[in-house]
């Protein structure tokens, strides 16, 4: 990759080390929130205002060179996930899997044969630890809604061309039985 300027070279030496994980002691591990700021990232990120029944707020920054991903956690009632999945296109989705720190879902709930047709996925830790708290791999088989943009393309459709643009994608998963959600939201430039 060249480079005519030395910010430039710096950035992508910076964005190489972290990849191969030197530096996370030293800037590029996930930034953990206190209350307050987690708070203001779910209105940020997520829905403002939060809605009535959402509590116990849990956020993490696993990401932020070159766009950001946070993860979140919180309590949520029936009623008020309706207005998190009304607020966007979101798209109802099957098999979700968390491992190895990325998540997975299938777009359709079974294709011919049982094999889907659209499988997505998008790390959620890829260099960094999550918190104790992310442990959506535990839930079985919970409830999910994604929402995939790349440049004008949405949901599946970026399967039918080649998407140029920035990415937005953003997934909700739901334990009716535990009344709580985890939301992950990513956003990259091209």
């Amino acid at each position: 990759m060249k480079h005519g300027n030395a910010k430039g070279r710096k950035s992508c030496l910076l964005a190489f080390i972290c990849a191969v994980g030197l530096l996370a002691p030293y800037g590029c591990r996930a930034r953990r929130m206190s209350k307050t700021e987690a708070s203001a990232a779910f209105k940020k990120y997520v829905l403002s205002p939060v809605p009535e029944s959402v509590t116990n707020i849990r956020a993490d920054q696993p990401k932020d060179f070159g766009g950001y991903r946070y993860t979140f956690r919180f309590k949520v009632d029936r009623d008020d996930l309706v207005l998190l999945t009304n607020s966007g296109p979101f798209a109802q989705v099957w098999n979700v899997d968390y491992e190895n720190g990325r998540l997975s879902w299938h777009w359709d709930r079974n294709g011919p044969f049982g094999i889907s047709k659209y499988r997505s996925g998008m790390p959620c830790y890829d260099h960094t630890r999550e918190p104790v708290w992310f442990r959506p791999g535990l839930w079985g088989e919970p409830e999910a809604y994604a929402f995939w943009k790349e440049g004008d393309l949405v949901n599946t459709e970026i399967f039918s061309k080649d998407p140029d643009g920035p990415t937005t994608v953003k997934v909700l998963i739901y334990n009716e039985k535990e009344a709580e959600a985890y939301f992950i939201v990513y956003y990259s430039e091209k």
